[in-house]
């Protein structure tokens, strides 16, 4: 029985259809091609113009950029063409067509066909907003279901593999609801699958759990729960693949704050206390905040570690032996998102699934230059290829 409910839940959870983000089946298509009253004022407008001035170039005999107005202005076909309408309005405001070398039209006619083009470009959005137009149900792909299930179970259990190949679409995307298809032998592999996910499958106290070894008893399953309290009361993690959760965020800030009341322990009225027993008054480990302690009085730190431990030096002494300690904690939390934030501008390595924050000499490595490879790809018979590169600074030094 349990078999079988699990099969079908992730039959229906990783195989069914889906429909575009915000778009309503049911009214799908609402958008049509059929020229109103105000299709047909648009050409009566707007052709006699761009005949006189751009069909040369973009007509049925030559069509620059693959834009053909001789066509468009007589089926604007705004539903299809909206893009194309938009680069035309562009280039006539722009003054870049008619090209120069060719007879330009008037400011007048000029303006009229800007206005025109684009007050029905404004009413085609405003009489169809919010309506998806024709909308492809779909279902997973191969890869899509293998991710699902990775993320459902933390399995990587290879399900896809027994698939048959997706079909592919002219565009060359797989996802492409018009060109899939699922057959009886397609149904039957998905419920093979489903049978192994579900052989995975731990049913306990709390919640279902997914295990890489099947059958797993209630006693192991116990002592993996206390193995990952462990880490969450001790450990910490800033990031993790989709539906990670963070935990143990406040450390760093917890043991900024103890190294300050452990550096002002005089003033404060903390002779005797010791790192460990000020680590223990704000619940984190005492070898964590020993080994913060240690950086922070680091002299031989190099940038932009220094930025870090320059700002912990900068808080303020308290003003009696109760001081603004909340004030304190507040600057102690924006320390800690600098260290992040550092962290994620340099030192993240996108390969990894987990980002961890780790204030040493060697946690971040900054550098004015940078090698690296990119693979460019371009139709056959290309002899040229543009590509851009984007330099952002993460500080003003």
């Amino acid at each position: 029985m349990k078999c079988l409910l699990q099969a079908f839940f992730v039959i229906w959870l990783a195989a069914m259809p889906r429909v575009r983000a915000g778009a309503d089946p049911g009214v799908g298509g609402r958008i049509t091609n059929s020229r109103g009253s105000a299709e047909k004022e648009f050409v009566a407008a707007t052709e006699p113009l761009f005949k006189q001035y751009c069909f040369s170039c973009h007509g049925d005999k030559k069509a620059r950029g693959e834009i053909n107005l001789e066509r468009m202005s007589i089926a604007p076909d705004l539903a299809t063409l909206f893009k194309n309408w938009e680069k035309v309005v562009a280039m006539l405001e722009q003054k870049e067509m008619p090209p120069e070398e060719k007879p330009q039209p008037s400011d007048v006619d000029r303006e009229r066909l800007i206005t025109t083009v684009r007050q029905t470009l404004q009413a085609f959005i405003r009489e169809h907003e919010g309506d998806p137009g024709r909308v492809a149900m779909r279902q997973l792909t191969s890869a899509e279901y293998a991710y699902t299930i990775l993320d459902l179970t933390r399995l990587d259990l290879g399900l896809e593999k027994n698939f048959v190949s997706d079909a592919v679409g002219g565009e060359g995307f797989s996802n492409v609801g018009d060109v899939q298809f699922i057959q009886d032998s397609t149904l039957e592999r998905y419920l093979e699958a489903a049978k192994i996910v579900s052989s995975h499958a731990i049913i306990g106290a709390g919640p279902l759990r997914f295990y890489r070894d099947p059958g797993k008893t209630g006693q192991e399953l116990s002592a993996i729960r206390r193995i990952q309290e462990i880490y969450q009361q001790h450990g910490f993690r800033t990031a993790s693949g989709e539906g990670g959760e963070a935990f143990g965020l406040e450390h760093y800030s917890k043991a900024f704050y103890a190294a300050w009341r452990f550096r002002y322990r005089q003033e404060l009225g903390l002779a005797e206390a010791t790192l460990e027993s000020l680590a223990k008054g704000e619940g984190v480990d005492a070898p964590f905040v020993r080994h913060i302690w240690s950086v922070l009085n680091d002299s031989s730190l190099s940038f932009p570690s220094t930025e870090i431990v320059t700002a912990w030096r900068k808080l303020p002494p308290p003003e009696n032996q109760h001081g603004s300690h909340e004030q304190i904690r507040e600057e102690c939390e924006k320390l800690y998102k600098v260290l992040q934030d550092w962290q994620l501008s340099l030192a993240e390595n996108t390969g990894e699934a987990e980002v961890a924050t780790v204030l040493t000499e060697n946690s971040f490595k900054a550098s004015s230059t940078n090698s690296f490879r990119i693979r460019l790809a371009w139709p056959e018979g290309t002899t040229n290829a543009a590509f851009e590169i984007s330099v952002v600074p993460v500080a003003g030094k």
